[in-house]
């Protein structure tokens, strides 16, 4: 059997296989985690609905136990324009990292192996390999690129709406897709009265508040772009805010200098603004998404919606996600992406001209008023 690492492939012997896949915690899957397997195109955009733990397509036949699943395919019969099969792990409504699992072992035809230990890895979900054809041949390679926001947020990423929730431990919230019962993260003043951050934070969320050291207030949705991870919230009988500055004119170079400003790891990292330094490592996401920017600024969960700052203490970006694995591969939204969405929602940011650098120090002085931890629960 041929053993596989991460990046590495192999042929298999058809268009139908049949693949097992173990881990050492026995009673994970169905429980805690699952599988789920999404056709995408070469660019990774969704050519049909993807076959989760609890729901079979005419591609594919779960089979197996909880702590050895099993699956059989017919790869003929994926959906048009599917030229790739993701196969995914993931733990239900990203409630807790996939490390819980301890490892995990594929064998795909019983003639190719993937052994991946997960003991350190806080991801939530994690693509653990692909099958794909070139030349008429099919072919499975082995990945680890991980998602710390769970499937859903995977997924939102690639333009689908996934169901990551448990499939029978889910209280039914109209057309909300997660049972999570609470959620954190990080927000920004764009006007007097509204926050923005990022949509998969309140996502399924009924309640939410904004909170610092200034005080705790009330705030309820006005608008979501969930394509784009975006949303807008108004704030209720507070204080007038003090909105963020966003950089009037070009975007942002390739190498330039930034700092995210955030609160990470809401409860375990103190409650105080923290920040990160870093610099521009890529000017487009995944597979050329020009949405979004790379940066290798320091982020952690509890980190979504922060905003990030050029040298001259304006926003170029909101942050969105992370691929830790990748080398500290992070991603932002553009300002100007930001700047559309809240033209569109009528809101008129502070804009300003590049010319005066500020100090790390500076920054995060100027900047702390305007940022606020985002909670979002069920009651």
């Amino acid at each position: 059997m041929k053993a596989l690492t991460p990046g590495a492939n192999a042929a298999i012997s058809g268009v139908k296989c049949a693949w097992t896949l173990n881990c050492s915690h026995s009673s994970a899957f169905g429980e805690y985690a699952a599988v789920a397997l999404l056709p995408v195109t070469e660019k990774r955009l969704p050519t049909g609905d993807p076959a989760l733990f609890q729901i079979t397509q005419q591609w594919m036949e779960w089979s197996g136990t909880p702590s050895s699943i099993g699956c059989s395919l017919d790869l003929s019969r994926l959906p048009g324009g599917s030229e790739r099969l993701l196969l995914v792990v993931y733990t239900f409504s990203a409630a807790g990292p996939i490390s819980e699992l301890k490892d995990l072992r594929l064998q795909v035809d019983n003639q190719v192996e993937l052994f991946l230990d997960l003991k350190s890895n806080g991801e939530s979900a994690i693509v653990i390999g692909e099958f794909y054809s070139r030349n008429d041949q099919w072919k499975f390679r082995a990945l680890a690129e991980g998602s710390a926001y769970g499937l859903a947020a995977m997924g939102r990423r690639m333009g689908i709406t996934i169901d990551d929730a448990h499939p029978t431990r889910r209280p039914y919230s109209g057309d909300s897709p997660s049972s999570r019962t609470s959620a954190t993260g990080t927000g920004f003043a764009v006007s007097p009265g509204q926050v923005m951050t990022c949509a998969h934070v309140i996502e399924g969320m009924q309640e939410l508040h904004i909170s610092s050291f200034a005080g705790r207030y009330r705030a309820e949705v006005v608008v979501v772009d969930e394509r784009n991870d975006m949303a807008l919230l108004r704030i209720q009988d507070c204080p007038p805010l003090s909105p963020v500055v966003f950089k009037d004119g070009a975007g942002c170079a390739l190498g330039e200098s930034v700092i995210a400003l955030g609160f990470p790891m809401a409860g375990l990292a103190g409650g105080g603004v923290h920040v990160t330094q870093g610099g521009v490592s890529g000017l487009f996401g995944l597979h050329n998404d020009s949405s979004l920017l790379q940066f290798t600024a320091a982020i952690q969960p509890g980190s979504s919606g922060s905003p990030l700052f050029d040298s001259s203490g304006a926003v170029i970006g909101m942050v969105t996600s992370s691929l830790p694995d990748a080398q500290n591969m992070n991603f932002a939204v553009k300002a100007g992406l930001l700047l559309g969405f809240l033209d569109a929602c009528h809101v008129s940011p502070p804009k300003s001209p590049t010319g005066r650098i500020f100090s790390t120090a500076e920054m995060a002085r100027e900047a702390q008023s305007s940022l606020w931890r985002i909670e979002a629960r069920n009651p």
